[in-house]
C-alpha cells in the first residue's frame, strides 16, 4: 500500500509539471524606458512556444481573460537574437502615474497577470531609483540583487552595463532568467534605462536585448516631468565628437530640469588600482558635468564601491588625478558596478574619495523637489528582506543592511530656493552642496587648439548666441603682441561650433610659443576676451614662461588691498566687483604655489560685493587671497596676514 501512495504522488507530480509546462507559452519578461516615462512603456519577452502573440492592458485587473482587458496591441518588433524570440511592443498615450496590468495571449493560451506603473508627470511627486552594474558572473548574487529590486519597488533601474560575460546565447538566457526575480510578489515589474558596458561586444546586443532604437546607444530623458534628467552614455564609443557634442547640446538646451544625472559603463577615476584612468572622458565629460550643474554621475567596471565629495576638473593646486572637491559646485561619483561581478580591492581612493569600499551592492536613490538621497544596499542575503508595500516605498524595509562607512549612510544632496548652502542633516560628517538652477545666457563654452600635421586648429563652442556677435581671433607668437588674424560673424541659436584652421603655422614656425585669442565683440561696444594659454605647434606643452599650465598668480601686485582678519573671530570682509552672476572662487597661497584653505562664493547679482571669510585653523603668518572668476581668470589679490 505504501508503495502504490509513492507512484502515485510522483504521477501527480508528472501531471502538475506538464500542465505548468503547457502554460508557459512567454518567459524573461521585461520593462524599458526610452521615451517619456509618465506616459509610455517598452514591454519584452521571450516567445517560448505558440504563434500570434498579442498583449492586452488596462487600469483594472481582468485575470487571465484577455477578452477582459480594454486595450490590446500586437508586437510592434519581433528579433530573433541569443537563442531567444524577442517580442516588443510600446505602448503609448497612456496615463501618468498609473498603474496599468497586462497579460500576453497566444495560440497557447494566456499568461499570468502582471503589471507596471508610469512615472510621475510632475516635480512634486518623490522618485524612487536604483543604479548598478556588473551582473556578468556570479548569479548566486545577481539573484540576490534581483531579489531586492523586487523587495524595494523603485519607480526604475538605471542598468550600467556588463549584463553578462562573453554576450554568448546561453548567458543572455540565463540573465533573463534570474532577471524574473525583480518581479514583486504581487506582479509589477519594473522599467530599466540601460547603458553598454564592455562585455557587450556591440551596440546591437542591447538593441536586439532592449529594442533600444538609438543605434549609438546614448538618449536622455525627463523622471517627473522637469524633476530630473537622466543622461545614458557610451563609454565603449568616442566620448569626444559627436558624442560629446550631443551632450552639451542637451544639457545646454535643459537648464530648467531641477536636477540632473548620468550614468555610464567605464569609470573616470576607478577606485581599483588594476583599472586605467580614463582622461578622455573626464576631458569630454567630466567638465560638461561641471560646467552644467550634473548633480552626480553613476559610475561601473571597477567592481568596487564608491562614493566621492562634490569634485570638479580641476589639475590646480589642491587636486588630485584631475579633480578638486568642491562642496558648493561640485559633482558626485558614485559607483563601480558590483550587481554579481568578480570583486576587486578598492585600494585606490583619492583625497576627495568620501568613502569606498568591496562587497555585493547597488545604489538607492530619492529625489525630491529639494533634495537627492544616496545610500548603497548590500544585496546578499535578500531573502531576508521584507518586501515594501506599493504604497510605502520610500522606507527602509525591516532585515535591509544599508552600508554605513564613517561618514554616514546616506549622501544628500540639498538645494534651497536655488542657492548654495550646506545641509547638516543627519547621519552625516560631511553632507553636500550644489547649485540651484544655472542661470543660462550667452556663453562661450569651450575654446581649445590643437595641431593637426603642418595646420594648427582653433575650435570653440557657444549657447545661446545672439546675432549682434563678431568673433575676433588674435594671435601672439613667444609671447608677442596680438595681431588679428580672423574674424567671424555669429550664427545665433542654442548651440554653435566654430574652428578657424591656421594653414601652414606649425611647419612654418618650429619651436615655437603660441597663443590665440578670442576677442568677443558686442554691437552695444562691450567686448570679453577668451584666451588659449600657450603651446608649442607640436602641441607639446612647453616650459618656461611659455607653459601651458597656468599656476597661480600669487604675488601680490602694488597697490593690492590688505585683508584685516580680527584676531579673535578669524574673520574678515573683503570687497571686489564681479561684473555678472555665478560663482567666484577665493584661495588663499602661502609662499609662491601653496594652497592652504579654497572659498567659493556664490554672486546673485552683479556689481560690488561685500563677503565674508572664515579663516579659522589657518596657523599665524603672510599669505596672498586671490579671487578668480569661474573661467579662471584673475580679479583681484590681496595680501593677508594672521
Amino acid at each position: 500500500m505504501r508503495i502504490y501512495k509513492i507512484k502515485l504522488l510522483v504521477a501527480i507530480a508528472a501531471i502538475l509539471l506538464f500542465y505548468v509546462d503547457l502554460d508557459a507559452k512567454t518567459g524573461r519578461y521585461r520593462l524599458m524606458w526610452q521615451d517619456d516615462p509618465s506616459t509610455t512603456m517598452g514591454i519584452g519577452w521571450d516567445q517560448l512556444k505558440g504563434n500570434g502573440a498579442k498583449l492586452f492592458f488596462d487600469v483594472v485587473n481582468h485575470g487571465e481573460f484577455p477578452t477582459k482587458y480594454a486595450f490590446s496591441k500586437n508586437p510592434d518588433n519581433v528579433i530573433q537574437a541569443k537563442g531567444m524570440s524577442n517580442h516588443f511592443v510600446h505602448l503609448g498615450g497612456l496615463r501618468a502615474n498609473t498603474l496599468y496590468y497586462f497579460v500576453i495571449a497566444d495560440s497557447e493560451g494566456s499568461s499570468r497577470v502582471l503589471s507596471f506603473k508610469t512615472a510621475p508627470s510632475n516635480s512634486s511627486e518623490r522618485l524612487s531609483i536604483i543604479a548598478g552594474s556588473d551582473s556578468r558572473n556570479h548569479r548566486t548574487a545577481r539573484v540576490d540583487a534581483n531579489k531586492m529590486v523586487s523587495k524595494l519597488r523603485p519607480h526604475c533601474i538605471m542598468f550600467g552595463g556588463d549584463f553578462t560575460e562573453n554576450d554568448v546565447d546561453k548567458q543572455w538566457q540565463d540573465w533573463f532568467d534570474d532577471w524574473q526575480h525583480t518581479i514583486s510578489t504581487d506582479g509589477r515589474l519594473y522599467p530599466l534605462i540601460v547603458a553598454r558596458g564592455n562585455h557587450e561586444y556591440s551596440n546591437k546586443t542591447l538593441m536586439q536585448m532592449f529594442d533600444i532604437k538609438n543605434k549609438n546607444i546614448r538618449y536622455a530623458m525627463n523622471l517627473g516631468g522637469d524633476l530630473l534628467r537622466i543622461y545614458t552614455l557610451n563609454s565603449m564609443m568616442a566620448s569626444g565628437g559627436d558624442q560629446r557634442q550631443w551632450l552639451q547640446r542637451d544639457l545646454a538646451q535643459n537648464p530648467h530640469v531641477t536636477w540632473k544625472t548620468a550614468h555610464y559603463h567605464l569609470s573616470t577615476r576607478p577606485h581599483c588600482s588594476k583599472k586605467s584612468e580614463n582622461n578622455d572622458q573626464w576631458g569630454n565629460w567630466s567638465k560638461l558635468f561641471f560646467e552644467y550643474g550634473v548633480n552626480f554621475v553613476v559610475e561601473s567596471d571597477a567592481h568596487t564601491v564608491k562614493a566621492t565629495y562634490p569634485i570638479r576638473p580641476d589639475n590646480g593646486a589642491g587636486s588630485e588625478e584631475g579633480f578638486i572637491r568642491d562642496d558648493e559646485a561640485g559633482t558626485v561619483y558614485v559607483g563601480e558596478g558590483c550587481w554579481g561581478a568578480p570583486l576587486r580591492r578598492n585600494d585606490d581612493k583619492k583625497s576627495w574619495t568620501r568613502a569606498s569600499g568591496s562587497f555585493n551592492s547597488f545604489h538607492w536613490i530619492f529625489v525630491d523637489r529639494n533634495k537627492i538621497e544616496l545610500r548603497f544596499v548590500k544585496t546578499d542575503g535578500a531573502d531576508r528582506v521584507e518586501e515594501l508595500s506599493a504604497k510605502n516605498i520610500f522606507s527602509v524595509p525591516r532585515g535591509l543592511n544599508l552600508w554605513n562607512p564613517p561618514t554616514g549612510d546616506v549622501i544628500v544632496i540639498k538645494k534651497n530656493n536655488g542657492s548654495n548652502s550646506i545641509d547638516r542633516g543627519n547621519n552625516l560628517d560631511d553632507n553636500i552642496v550644489t547649485r540651484g538652477k544655472p542661470e543660462v545666457g550667452f556663453e562661450i563654452i569651450d575654446f581649445k587648439i590643437e595641431r593637426r600635421g603642418d595646420d594648427v586648429v582653433v575650435d570653440w563652442n557657444t549657447i545661446n548666441e545672439t546675432f549682434d556677435v563678431q568673433y575676433e581671433l588674435q594671435r601672439s607668437v613667444n609671447n608677442g603682441n596680438y595681431s588679428a588674424i580672423k574674424t567671424l560673424n555669429s550664427k545665433g541659436g542654442k548651440s554653435n561650433d566654430y574652428r578657424f584652421v591656421d594653414r601652414g603655422f606649425a611647419r612654418k614656425n618650429p619651436d615655437t610659443g603660441v597663443r590665440y585669442r578670442l576677442n568677443q565683440k558686442m554691437e552695444n561696444g562691450k567686448s570679453r576676451m577668451k584666451e588659449m594659454p600657450s603651446k608649442t605647434p607640436s602641441g607639446k606643452k612647453r616650459t618656461g614662461t611659455n607653459t601651458g599650465k597656468r599656476k597661480p598668480p600669487v604675488k601680490a601686485a602694488s597697490g593690492d588691498s590688505i585683508v584685516k582678519v580680527d584676531p579673535t573671530t578669524k574673520k574678515a570682509m573683503i570687497r571686489f566687483i564681479s561684473a555678472r552672476t555665478g560663482k567666484v572662487t577665493a584661495r588663499l597661497f602661502k609662499g609662491k604655489t601653496t594652497m592652504v584653505k579654497d572659498w567659493n562664493i556664490p554672486i546673485q547679482k552683479p556689481g560690488p560685493q561685500r563677503k565674508g571669510l572664515d579663516f579659522k585653523n589657518v596657523p599665524k603668518g603672510d599669505y596672498i587671497l586671490v579671487l578668480y572668476t569661474d573661467s579662471k581668470d584673475v580679479i583681484k589679490k590681496m595680501k593677508v596676514k594672521i
